[in-house]
């Protein structure tokens, strides 16, 4: 959500997927994220590892977008034309695009996933993707989800609190408690009660 000049908001762009995801469902842990610059893009996601996953892609420095629920045509191991979504596909900087499947380590490590995996892996053509990759909860190292969960709150910018942030911190010289800088920031964070 963007805040607008006239105290209105701007809502984040609906999620675009060419997969519906079901929400709402008791056994299972589905959502949506805002990512992006402005207002943001909602993102549906299925799982606990795909919304932590989308966290950590977003946050790499090297990643300039990153699109869910990517469809891709393909052929399965019958011969027969199936459609595979891809979690994510992020693209670098660089310009290069990886494609991302998320699974559970349990249902990745099953020989039929991973036979399945592996032939819409081999079918995916640069046209499409530089690179695929599977990630699980293995690939997630507990500090960077937490730092990209951070990054994510704080990233709509507060230009009155940023620049008197700012200030109090060009004149000081040496250690100061959090306490005392709240005091010259001026614009202390909002208390919970207990």
């Amino acid at each position: 959500m963007m805040e607008l000049a006239d105290g209105g908001v701007r809502l984040p762009r609906p999620a675009v997927d060419a997969r519906k995801v079901a929400k709402g469902r008791r056994e299972h842990f589905t959502g949506q994220l805002v990512l992006g610059p402005d207002e943001g893009e909602g993102m549906n996601f299925e799982s606990l590892y795909e919304l932590r996953v989308g966290l950590v892609v977003q946050a790499r420095k090297d990643i300039a977008s990153l699109e869910n629920q990517v469809p891709f045509f393909y052929r399965n191991a019958d011969g027969r034309p199936a459609t595979h979504f891809f979690d994510y596909r992020a693209t670098q900087r660089s310009g290069k695009r990886i494609a991302i499947m998320v699974k559970a380590a349990e249902r990745a490590a099953s020989p039929r996933v991973d036979d399945e995996l592996r032939v819409i892996a081999r079918q995916v053509p640069s046209s499409f993707a530089d690179r695929v990759v599977v990630m699980t909860e293995e690939d997630l190292d507990p500090i960077e989800v937490y730092n990209a969960e951070l990054l994510h709150e704080m990233r709509m910018p507060e230009p009155e609190v940023d620049a008197a942030a700012r200030r109090a911190v060009c004149s000081m010289v040496g250690p100061c408690e959090l306490g005392r800088l709240i005091e010259m920031i001026g614009h202390a964070g909002l208390i919970s009660p207990t």
